[in-house]
């Protein structure tokens, strides 16, 4: 299945990003996370489910809500333009963050400069590992489903 082709419900993001429903409501209430409509059912894409766990990433390790809320147009810029194609297709991607700016490192070379030149306490992100714990959950739930299928055919 490609990557494109992921779409998740909210319950899944929020497994995924291990953050709460209600914490999932309140970044669209403050308009950090977005997610599509479809009715009355909120879904993520893949590229809309990454941001979401880097944002819970970032929470996790320490960002305070109102440098989420300043960086999120630059972060959500970022999953973006890269995309999760191009992101999936190198061996290990990093974001980095003070709460001010985020810088995207795609080689080993421009991270170790990247942190180099930063004279703040930054935050890192390893983007390749976010995306495989979106992979992983589409896998599981594509198991799962077939599990369901194959035992519903025996009965």
């Amino acid at each position: 299945m490609a990557a494109r082709e992921l779409v998740f419900r909210t319950a899944d993001v929020a497994r995924i990003a291990e953050v709460s429903l209600r914490q999932l409501q309140i970044w669209e209430e403050k308009r950090v996370a977005v997610a599509s409509r479809r009715g009355r059912v909120r879904i993520y894409d893949a590229t809309q489910a990454l941001f979401v766990v880097v944002c819970a990433e970032l929470r996790h390790r320490g960002l305070s809500f109102q440098r989420l809320r300043r960086v999120a147009a630059e972060l959500r810029r970022i999953t973006v333009d890269y995309g999760v194609a191009e992101i999936a297709g190198h061996r290990q991607v990093f974001l980095l963050t003070d709460g001010r700016r985020v810088q995207f490192a795609d080689s080993p070379n421009k991270t170790c400069e990247l942190v180099s030149n930063l004279f703040r306490p930054f935050i890192c992100v390893n983007l390749s590992d976010c995306l495989q714990r979106i992979h992983n959950a589409a896998l599981t739930e594509n198991l799962r489903k077939s599990c369901s299928t194959a035992c519903s055919h025996t009965k």
